[in-house]
C-alpha cells in the first residue's frame, strides 16, 4: 500500500499542504478550528504518520539523546553491569515515550564525543560509567548534558543525577552499628575521584562517628568481582568485623574471598554491598545490601535531558529544591535518587 502523505491529506481537505503541515505539527493555531477538525479527521481516517526525518528537518532537531558509555577494547557489551541494563532501559522508555530516541555509543576520547555529536546531530547527551576525572576529559561539547554517577564538570551545560550515596553508607553503617558492629572496614576504588564512592564511604563515616565508633578501615579495590577476591585477604588481616563495599560485584567477591581464607560469612565477618543487584540474591551467603532504584535513575536522566532540550524552567528548578533523604529529591543541581537498606544472610549480630 502506498504511503500517505501530506499532498493526499490537503488534496482530500481541499486546503494547501502548508495547512495540513501545521495541523499535523501541532501548529493548529495559524489555521481555523473547522479547517484543522477537517484535516485531524482526514488524517486519522487516512491512518497517516509523519515522516520522522521530516518532522526533524522542520524543527531543526533529531530527537535523538546519545547514551555514551565507556568504549570497551575487548569489543564486549557497552552494557556491562545489571546497573547499566536498568538505567539504559528505563532511559530508553521515557524518551520514547515522548518521541524521542536513544543513540548508543562507546566513546574513549573527546574527540570521539564530538564525532558522536556532529555526525548525529544528537540533540542532547547521557553520560554513564565514567569517573570524574574521565568526564572532565571527555570535554562535553555544548549540547544539553546529563550525568549518571558523576560530577558536572564547571562551565558545562549539563545535569546530573545518582542515587542518595552518603544516605546509602550512613544506612550501611546503621545497621551494622544495630548488630554490634563497631570495627568495619569500607572496600571500593577510592583511589580514583568519584563522588558516588566518596559519598557512601563519608555516610558510613559519619554513622560511626555519631556511634563513637572508630573511623572504618579502607581497602582499595576496583568494582569488579575479581577486585573483591584479591581485597578479601586485607579484610580478613584488618581486625575488622564487617565490611561494606561500594558495590554488589565487588562485595560477592569478597564473600568469595573471604570463604576461601577460612573466615565465615557472616559468623567472623558480616558484609554489605550497595545497588540491590541479582547476584546480591544468588550468591551464598544471600548479600544484604543498600538498595537504589536504578529505573528511577534511568528515568529521572530522561526528563533532566528532555528539560535541558527544550529550555524548560523545570530543569533549572531542580537545581533549588531542597534535599529529603531517601526519596527523590535534588541538591546543587543533583538529583539524588532515594536508597532503602536490605537485610539479608550475610549481616548478623557480633559474635563474642
Amino acid at each position: 500500500m502506498a504511503r500517505v502523505t501530506l499532498k493526499d491529506i490537503a488534496a482530500e481537505a481541499g486546503v494547501s499542504v502548508m495547512t495540513v503541515s501545521n495541523v499535523v505539527n501541532g501548529n493548529s493555531g495559524r489555521v481555523s478550528p473547522a479547517t484543522a477538525e477537517l484535516v485531524e479527521r482526514i488524517v486519522a481516517a487516512r491512518g497517516y504518520v509523519p515522516s520522522g526525518p521530516a518532522r526533524s528537518l522542520a524543527a531543526r532537531r533529531t530527537r535523538l539523546v546519545g547514551l555514551l558509555l565507556p568504549a570497551r577494547a575487548d569489543g564486549t557489551s557497552l552494557l556491562g553491569s545489571a546497573h547499566d541494563v536498568s538505567v539504559a532501559g528505563a532511559l530508553e522508555a521515557a524518551l520514547r515515550a515522548r518521541d524521542h530516541h536513544v543513540m548508543l555509543r562507546g566513546v574513549a576520547t573527546a574527540a570521539d564525543v564530538r564525532d558522536s555529536v556532529a555526525r548525529w546531530s544528537l540533540d542532547g547527551l547521557v553520560v554513564m560509567g565514567f569517573t570524574d576525572d574521565e568526564v572532565r576529559s571527555l570535554e562535553l561539547p555544548a549540547v544539553p548534558t546529563v550525568l549518571v554517577d558523576a560530577a558536572v564538570p564547571p562551565g558545562t551545560r549539563a545535569a546530573a543525577v545518582r542515587a542518595d550515596d552518603a544516605d546509602g553508607g550512613r544506612l550501611a553503617g546503621e545497621h551494622l552499628l544495630a548488630l554490634g558492629h563497631r570495627r568495619v572496614a569500607f572496600c571500593g576504588p577510592t583511589d580514583v575521584r568519584s563522588q558516588v564512592v566518596d559519598g557512601r564511604l563519608d555516610g558510613l563515616r559519619a554513622a560511626l562517628a555519631d556511634a563513637g565508633a572508630p573511623a572504618p578501615l579502607v581497602v582499595v579495590a576496583n568494582t569488579t568481582y575479581e577486585a573483591g577476591l584479591a581485597a578479601a585477604p586485607a579484610v580478613a588481616a584488618g581486625g575488622v568485623t564487617a565490611v561494606f563495599a561500594s558495590a554488589d560485584v565487588l562485595a560477592a567477591g569478597i564473600e568469595r574471598g573471604l570463604a576461601a581464607a577460612g573466615v565465615r560469612v557472616p559468623d567472623d565477618v558480616a558484609v554489605v554491598g550497595f545497588d540491590d543487584a541479582e547476584i546480591a540474591r544468588y550468591v551464598s551467603p544471600t548479600l544484604s545490601t543498600v538498595a537504589q532504584d536504578t529505573a528511577a535513575k534511568g528515568r529521572a536522566a530522561a526528563e533532566l535531558v528532555l528539560g535541558l532540550i527544550d529550555d524548560e524552567p523545570g530543569a533549572g528548578a531542580v537545581a533549588g529544591s531542597p534535599t529529603r533523604s531517601r526519596g527523590v529529591a535534588a541538591d546543587d543541581g543533583v538529583v539524588h535518587i532515594g536508597v532503602s537498606f536490605v537485610a539479608r544472610e550475610s549481616t548478623g549480630t557480633v559474635r563474642a
